[in-house]
């Protein structure tokens, strides 16, 4: 019989001071090197605490052990694989606070149902079809185009298509039985980015990713229309750590897309506020 593994860190191991909290980062590979949640890992770890980074896809266990969850206060996942869904889910049945829960991040790794979701809710989203495209083309009114199609699953951008027309949309070649097919809604270049942090929300304007701009990120006054978006789409997914991606237009902000544990780009201080609230959801409150 195979012996059950603790999980295998990926990038350090930072002892704890005594008295401090122990966290576990778990973060899929291809976030290991962005800006979260490596800045959060320097801020807890510039403040005593004991923080293990695993990669989920890299870790095995016995079911009815605790894995080395044992030795961990709170865990924080990034990431969306199948193995870090199921270290949220063992992590959870285990009493352990994880951040964001699974269930949350579940809620939005589905742009079908997240659309679904926000539409429900009454939050203003682009005008939205779902469907096969062949079958959207003799449906969607031609004075909505041009039009963008999400994958269901796909994330940081990858998969968006733009299609200008019905003739187009009927032959795309589309690797999903079923897209997400939204009215392209112009942004002048910049879209409007909401980041959470609990109740705490900030602004911040950046270059589209169907732009070609390449200015930085820039923090934008907040406004309480926006910080009520941001809020209700927090408690709407069950999200703690969240971005909402927004395109800016005369009857106000119209969500495009609902996101669990960003990057925080052009948030000042985020890594402590980060810091901040990880240590808040621990046994005993760590805050300092």
């Amino acid at each position: 019989m195979q012996a059950s593994t603790a999980p295998t860190p990926r990038l350090s191991t930072a002892r704890a001071q005594a008295g401090s909290p122990r966290v576990g980062l778990v973060v899929e590979q291809r976030y290991l090197s962005q800006l979260q949640p490596s800045g959060l890992a320097a801020a807890l770890t510039a403040r005593g605490c004991g923080v293990v980074t695993v990669d989920p896809d890299e870790l095995s266990f016995e079911v009815r052990r605790d894995g080395g969850l044992e030795e961990l206060d709170v865990v924080v996942a990034r990431g969306r694989s199948t193995a870090l869904f199921s270290l949220l889910a063992w992590a959870e049945h285990r009493g352990l606070p994880t951040i964001n829960r699974r269930q949350a991040v579940a809620a939005v790794y589905n742009k079908v149902e997240m659309a679904l979701a926000l539409a429900s809710d009454g939050v203003a989203i682009p005008r939205t079809w779902i469907g096969a495209p062949k079958t959207l083309a003799g449906r969607v009114p031609r004075e909505t185009y041009p039009l963008i199609l999400k994958p269901a699953f796909g994330d940081n951008c990858r998969g968006l298509r733009e299609v200008e027309s019905p003739a187009e949309l009927d032959r795309v070649d589309w690797p999903e039985p079923t897209a997400l097919v939204q009215r392209y809604v112009p942004s002048g270049g910049v879209d409007l980015k909401l980041y959470g942090i609990g109740e705490r929300v900030w602004a911040v304007r950046k270059p589209s990713p169907l732009g070609e701009s390449n200015a930085s990120a820039e923090p934008a006054r907040l406004t309480p229309a926006m910080a009520a978006i941001a809020r209700r789409c927090s408690r709407l997914f069950g999200l703690e750590l969240y971005g909402v991606d927004c395109v800016e237009t005369d009857q106000g902000p119209v969500v495009i897309e609902v996101n669990e544990f960003p990057n925080y780009t052009g948030v000042a201080d985020a890594n402590e506020r980060l810091a901040d609230h990880v240590l808040r959801s621990t046994p005993g409150s760590w805050e300092r």
